[in-house]
């Protein structure tokens, strides 16, 4: 089914495993989620399960410099 067709709540929308860590992060209302089938990395939200964006190295929770200005000083 994958990311397209929505796999069930608890599945990885990659492979569909449900062999899934998951994190709630609070502050952000959203569940930083690995599968460890895949390696798949995603953040999902935690009430519908919605898929919230694909996750490298760096995800929601862990903002990088990229594309951003250093401040000036």
């Amino acid at each position: 089914m994958g990311v397209n067709g929505r796999a069930g709540h608890l599945q990885c929308p990659f492979c569909e495993s449900y062999e899934v860590s998951r994190l709630y992060l609070a502050s952000l209302r959203a569940d930083s989620c690995v599968c460890a089938a895949c390696g798949a990395q995603w953040d999902e939200d935690p009430s519908t399960g919605e898929y919230l964006g694909r996750a490298g190295r760096d995800s929601v929770a862990t903002p990088t410099s990229r594309g951003r200005a250093e401040p000036a000083g």
